[in-house]
């Protein structure tokens, strides 16, 4: 019987066991929404049954006023008669009075309690209502009556429910776990022809699967994978051939993809104009400083400087002559550095920005001396036969200890209020906070 399963199961399109599988996943939400639409109808049943009992209860309540102040108790044990006779589903009527005397009782043959102590336990039960007398010309309280409603129809409709919504689930169930078995099997025969896959290596010629009975698409997939192996055999020799020279080429075209981008990584961190760092790399360079000089406890010197009256030269002599004077500008800042860890890098258009990992105010503002004695020696800065007025550049620093909650850009607005202060002091200044 096990035998014929299996291969009827090879047989089987997985496309056809996929269907079968939404079927049940289906099967299997309807259960859910079955068991929650019974729940929510029970819901409703009880809340109705709540509701009539107590629509009895204030019906008969102030008729049994208006009899009890008239004295008239044998009109009562007769509308009380009535009541449980119209009324199969009561099963106890007591009428007591302010003394909490019983003074009418009706049992139906239903009526068994089994809890020892009742009157208290009925505060709880929904079955019981009690309802206070009241005379209708006083308003004050003569008394009470309790009724027990029989609620044998909602344990029946309960159980029938419950019944049902079992069935349905042990249904469910054993379907899908048919059908997880049924998928664990057909996934064992797709994990074995996958690690064949992985583990085949044309040179040692070791896939170990052979050519397969089935006529599903698991059979189909190994049955072309077998033909794809041996064509790829006959090929594997002609193909090694081949491999073997092209490795030359490989090797000298590789060498020249590793020289490219070389020079491609040097053209992203580096300034065209300039041969300085650009804005991109500083950036990075900054925050690894800053990380570093927090962990030491040590101080970071930052500066911002710009060249005084750029826009002058770029409007008077064009813009040629202003991308020289940035060059020459960018020797002397790359000509004052005199520390391995001091860095320079162009910040944007006119502007330049110095970083001193370790560096003091003074030795940021020794810096700035330097650049500005070199910028002296540019004095006599001519591009093609045309002479400029001497280049200055204002500087702001900015020297700060990071603790752990500082962050770097804090120090670039710190140094660049500064820078301007310098030029709103005249230019031409060093100015240090």
């Amino acid at each position: 019987m096990i035998r014929k399963i299996r291969e009827f199961s090879r047989k089987v399109s997985i496309e056809f066991k996929v269907v079968v599988g939404i079927v049940l996943f289906t099967l299997a939400m309807g259960s859910i929404d079955r068991y929650q639409l019974s729940h929510n109808l029970l819901s409703q049943f009880f809340e109705a049954k709540k509701s009539k009992n107590l629509l009895l209860v204030n019906m008969i309540a102030p008729i049994l006023g208006l009899n009890i102040s008239f004295g008239l108790d044998d009109a009562n044990s007769e509308y009380l008669d009535y009541i449980v006779k119209e009324n199969p589903y009561v099963t106890l009527i007591q009428l007591k009075n302010t003394q909490q005397r019983i003074i009418y009782e009706n049992k139906s043959d239903e009526w068994n309690p089994t809890r020892e102590n009742w009157d208290e336990s009925a505060k709880k039960d929904i079955n019981f209502c009690d309802k206070n007398i009241v005379d209708p010309s006083s308003n004050s309280i003569i008394g009470s009556v309790r009724l027990h409603f029989s609620d044998k129809d909602f344990q029946e409709l309960q159980s029938a429910n419950r019944l049902l919504t079992l069935n349905l689930i042990a249904i469910t169930l054993a379907s899908l776990s048919l059908f997880v078995i049924m998928i664990k099997r057909e996934f064992r025969h797709l994990k074995e022809l996958n690690e064949s896959v992985l583990s085949y290596d044309p040179k040692l010629n070791n896939f170990s699967l052979t050519k397969s009975n089935r006529s599903d698409e698991v059979g189909v997939i190994q049955n072309a994978i077998v033909s794809m192996v041996e064509k790829i055999g006959l090929y594997t020799h002609i193909l090694d051939e081949t491999n073997l020279s092209l490795e030359g080429k490989v090797v000298e075209r590789t060498k020249e993809l590793v020289e490219a981008n070389e020079k491609l990584k040097a053209l992203s961190v580096t300034d065209e104009l300039t041969g300085l760092a650009n804005r991109r790399y500083f950036g990075k360079y900054l925050e690894k400083t800053w990380e570093l000089a927090k962990r030491k406890s040590v101080n970071v010197s930052l500066v911002m400087c710009d060249i005084d009256y750029f826009k002058k030269v770029n409007d008077s002599y064009g813009h040629q002559m202003g991308d020289e004077v940035l060059r020459r500008v960018a020797a002397a800042l790359n000509e004052s550095l005199k520390r391995n860890t001091d860095f320079v890098a162009r910040y944007g258009g006119e502007e330049f920005v110095i970083v001193m990992y370790e560096g003091s105010l003074d030795d940021a503002t020794l810096l700035c001396q330097r650049v500005q004695e070199n910028l002296k020696k540019c004095q006599d800065l001519a591009f093609e036969g045309v002479k400029i007025d001497p280049v200055t550049m204002s500087f702001g620093i900015s020297c700060v200890v990071p603790d752990k909650d500082a962050r770097y850009e804090s120090a670039i607005k710190k140094a660049d209020e500064a820078l301007y202060k310098a030029k709103e002091n005249g230019r031409n200044r060093i100015i240090g906070c």
